[in-house]
Parts: structure tokens; C-alpha cells; sequence
């Protein structure tokens, strides 16, 4: 899974966190998905970031997760509004 950052993401705590941990606005990430869907990048540093709605569009994804983005924030999806 692949997606492109719309704004800055970093740790709410980062003090807590390696060096590093941050996805870039109009960099592309790896990305991961848990079982609900929710969705981590994977910083250059190798740690995992979760990102919220708005953050982020995918540029590839599972089918799975594509339909359960559909219903909650279909401009992320492939030819979305924030493509």
C-alpha cells in the first residue's frame, strides 16, 4: 500500500519517539492497515505514524481498504477530489 502525504504528520509526543518520525507533505510513503482500517506510514526512519482523514490520499491499496474508505473520506480514494 502506498500513500501521499497532504500535510505534515508527526508524533503527538515527541519526545517519545526515534529521530525522524515524521511523513512529509507531497512525499510518498509504505503504508500499513490494521484490521479496521486505519492507516500508518512508514517514516524513513522505519517507524509507523498513524494518519487521519485529510492527511492523506491513496495512490494504491488494497481492495478491502479502499471500500471501507468509501465510506469515510471517498476524496482519499484513487481519482478522489484530492487527487
Amino acid at each position: 500500500m502506498r500513500i501521499k502525504m497532504l500535510v505534515n504528520v508527526r508524533p503527538d509526543l515527541p519526545f517519545l519517539s526515534k529521530p525522524g518520525t515524521i511523513l512529509r507533505a507531497g512525499e510518498e510513503y509504505e503504508a500499513t492497515a490494521n484490521a479496521h482500517g486505519a492507516i500508518s506510514g512508514i517514516c524513513s526512519n522505519g517507524a509507523a505514524l498513524g494518519v487521519k482523514p485529510g492527511e492523506f490520499i491513496f495512490l494504491e491499496a488494497p481492495a478491502w481498504v479502499l471500500h471501507l474508505w468509501a465510506g469515510v473520506w471517498p476524496p482519499a480514494l484513487p481519482g478522489g477530489a484530492l487527487q
